[in-house]
């Protein structure tokens, strides 16, 4: 009888484990009693490091990254961390699993981050801005994959979907920031918002893992972005020359630095903010995974990219003044 299958963020040492996983990292090594594969896996709840001692040819020869495994193990330690030992190991057949299961994915609906991107869509006044808008997201070609991309590998909103988020995010939170200094162009902001990241969508492959295509190591999404919009921006009459500079440094400069891929700094009061709305929402992305991950309070493990550790409270709330 097949046991009920967990998680990996549930698995706990001495677990008996029976599933499917996504295949992110498998390499073979050497040690004294021969060959054995090392194995990084996943599934829609996180990662987990694996080992198999005893590997077939299949292992040995055909095992890769991307693929999906039906295996049969349990959970030891090593290193203070949990580790799979691998008994038995498959490909896994195409209909044995869906894509919910093996990989992280939004908590929200395709019609739903559909529809709230849609909303600030309608926000626009521009009728330039609003055609060029619409000449994205009246294509499906287009929309469907914008929909269901990542906004990163590892750091940030790094699901299926995650994408949409971060950029309704982005947008909304500039919004706010408008409320306050008048001279800011709301426009320019939600395309901006909406944009910056558009290029990600073919950064990176979403089939069972998450990682990084030819065009988004070879090109990087920034200049992925600006070139759409240069062709999208082409196909409308008349549209203003000017216009179309500004809307492109919007997406140049959000990087905020040269020195952090960005190909210009920002320098229109509306990159100002795209930029540090960005990396609010990036960080707070990246933080809320970090905070999940340790129930919300504590201390969380040494933060090499923020490089700081992170303190979650005690769970007993702020009423102690």
């Amino acid at each position: 009888m097949m046991m009920e299958a967990k998680r990996i963020k549930d698995l706990v040492k001495d677990d008996r484990v029976e599933g499917f996983f996504a295949v992110r990292r498998a390499d073979v090594r050497e040690y004294a009693r021969g060959q054995f594969v090392s194995m990084e896996l996943g599934d829609s709840s996180g990662r987990i490091q694996a080992v198999l001692w005893e590997p077939d040819q299949f292992a040995l020869k055909e095992l890769a990254a991307g693929m999906v495994v039906k295996l049969r193990g349990h959970v030891g330690e090593y290193k203070d961390k949990p580790q799979i030992s691998v008994q038995r190991m498959r490909l896994a057949e195409d209909d044995e699993y869906t894509l919910e299961e093996i990989m992280p994915h939004s908590s929200f609906t395709p019609d739903e981050r559909r529809a709230r991107l849609v909303a600030l869509r309608d926000k626009v006044e521009n009728l330039y801005i609003r055609n060029l808008i619409a000449e994205f997201f009246n294509d499906q070609e287009f929309m469907i994959p914008f929909l269901n991309a990542a906004a990163g590998k590892l750091w940030h909103h790094a699901y299926i979907g995650g994408l949409a988020e971060h950029s309704a995010n982005v947008a909304e939170l500039a919004l706010r920031v408008a409320t306050g200094y008048p001279f800011l162009d709301k426009d320019y902001l939600l395309f901006g918002g909406l944009f910056h990241d558009a290029g990600k969508m073919a950064t990176y492959s979403t089939e069972t893992v998450l990682e990084y295509t030819d065009e988004g190591r070879l090109i990087g999404h920034i200049s992925l972005a600006d070139e759409w919009v240069c062709q999208r921006a082409g196909r409308i009459e008349n549209f203003p020359d000017k216009l179309l500079v500004k809307l492109r440094h919007l997406l140049l400069a959000h990087h905020g630095a040269i020195e952090y891929a960005s190909p210009v700094v920002p320098q229109m009061p509306e990159a100002f903010v795209l930029y540090y709305c960005d990396e609010i929402d990036s960080k707070m992305g990246a933080i809320e995974r970090i905070r999940n991950k340790h129930d919300g309070q504590g201390w969380s493990e040494y933060v090499r990219l923020l490089d700081r550790f992170l303190y979650f409270g005690d769970g007993k709330g702020d009423s102690e003044g």
